[in-house]
């Protein structure tokens, strides 16, 4: 996005959301507004950095309102086609992309933007047709690149679409962004084509352009905190609100192992709907106990006080809705299941599970928002975290019993029907055939998984670290196993 304003905070916002730091671009852009309150271009990148992090109502918002002030940027029309096809409006993101196009037709970005839509449209022929030209005319811009190569390998071209960007590499002068796109982009070309070794090599190097610091030592001491405010023997007769509220389920386990499909299992009933991966229960906490530890504040909590939270919690997530069961598919909760459980004594928790070393493939060889997931650039970090996880896991089992359901992910593609029938069961739904169709739902799904949940169930995934070999070893010496 080219400025024209001189702004310096502006200057380092464009400069951070090409370097990922879509939180320092937020702060830059907020105290500018600030003080022009009507700045387009600071608007724009605003929504920018806050459809980088999630934010997506905000940035619909802010991008509207940047072009009602100045509707002749073929940028902010681009800008709304992305967060339009973030939220899953792919119609009405292609619609903003041609606005854009017939202010600058020649606008890369914007082309490359559209194409990707048609992508998630599953028309990889439409996707090829837009950017081909600008391929074989040389001198593309390599989000060009990219957008050409994911058509090419949705199109069963996998060889080909490696070759697209291994003469890009090494890409130094790319926003860091952008780069990290290419190199795992580059890799998924290659696990297609079963060069698992030249696929490895490119998610070590978009990860390290990733490398965030994850520190164990401060993991394991949350995680202490936690166990100590809920302990096994004394759970069952600690302080319960009497909140009545019944059909909520919360589905909790780590990244890449079917919370998605799970989910999108449930919302497919007709008395069923997924609300997404909220983040009610960590904001209540925090409202309640601001940045003490639970361990030193839980016990002090009087069944008004939990009766109270858990209002907040209802009144948060409070949709107009004829569906009976509604799940809250916020991961993190792994750690929450206690708090859960005390605030909603009805509640069903789901955890999902996968084999670790398919899990822990699966979430090296994804490119996730930038600084997320600390614990996920590195295979040792993968796999001490993923022990870290289990052990907070099999606490909550010990507390709980029968009262959490364990989903595997590998047990579900195998029996899809039967294992359907077991979630529907637990969350107290009858079957319905529907829940086999899931992919039908037209439903948006704004996780990774968003374009698997779109396709009927498929097992290629299932022991998918199978084909690493010895690349994996480090995963599997932190793993223990």
């Amino acid at each position: 996005m080219m400025a024209k304003q001189t702004d310096p905070r502006l200057l380092q916002a464009m400069q951070s959301i090409a370097a990922g730091q879509s939180k320092q671009a937020e702060e830059l852009c907020r105290a500018a507004l600030g003080e022009r309150k009507r700045d387009d271009l600071a608007m724009a990148l605003l929504a920018q950095a806050c459809n980088a992090s999630g934010k997506y109502d905000e940035a619909l918002q802010l991008i509207r309102s940047a072009i009602a002030k100045n509707n002749k940027r073929a940028d902010y029309h681009g800008l709304l086609a992305d967060i339009l096809t973030t939220r899953g409006d792919f119609r009405g993101a292609l619609g903003a992309y041609d606005k854009a196009l017939k202010l600058q037709p020649n606008h890369q970005g914007v082309i490359a933007g559209k194409a990707n839509t048609w992508l998630r449209l599953n028309e990889p022929e439409k996707a090829k047709k837009l950017v081909e030209p600008l391929v074989k005319k040389g001198g593309e811009d390599l989000t060009i690149s990219i957008v050409y190569a994911k058509a090419l390998m949705e199109d069963g071209h996998p060889h080909d679409a490696a070759e697209a960007l291994l003469h890009r590499l090494p890409a130094k002068n790319e926003p860091l962004e952008t780069r990290r796109t290419l190199y795992f982009v580059l890799g998924k070309a290659m696990e297609k084509a079963s060069e698992y070794q030249s696929a490895f090599e490119a998610y070590e190097e978009g990860n390290k352009l990733s490398a965030n610091n994850f520190d164990l030592d401060a993991c394991v001491r949350g995680h202490d905190n936690i166990i100590n405010a809920f302990p096994e023997d004394t759970f069952a007769s600690m302080p319960t609100s009497t909140s009545a509220s019944e059909g909520r389920i919360f589905i909790v386990g780590m990244l890449r192992s079917g919370s998605t499909l799970t989910e999108q299992i449930i919302d497919a009933h007709p008395m069923g709907r997924g609300l997404g991966e909220l983040e009610t229960v960590p904001r209540v906490l925090k409202n309640t106990f601001g940045d003490s530890s639970l361990s030193e504040s839980w016990a002090s909590l009087t069944t008004e006080q939990l009766n109270s939270m858990a209002s907040e919690y209802l009144h948060d997530t409070s949709c107009r809705t004829n569906e009976t069961v509604l799940v809250d598919k916020q991961l993190g909760n792994y750690q929450f299941v206690g708090v859960i459980k005390k605030l909603f004594p009805k509640a069903k928790i789901i955890h999902c599970t996968r084999n670790p070393l398919s899990m822990g493939i699966s979430c090296f060889s994804q490119k996730l928002p930038p600084q997320t997931n600390a614990w996920a650039s590195n295979l040792h970090s993968i796999g001490h975290f993923y022990n870290e996880y289990i052990r907070m896991m099999q606490h909550w089992e010990s507390c709980l019993g029968d009262e959490l359901m364990t989903v595997s992910y590998e047990e579900l593609v195998a029996n899809q029907e039967q294992t359907t029938r077991r979630i529907l069961d637990f969350c107290g739904l009858e079957f319905d055939t529907k829940c086999l169709e899931f992919w039908k739902t037209g439903r948006t799904v704004l996780t990774l998984s968003q374009d698997q949940v779109r396709k009927p169930m498929y097992a290629s995934s299932v022991a998918r670290h199978e084909r690493f070999g010895a690349l994996l070893d480090p995963l599997q010496d932190a793993l223990g196993i």
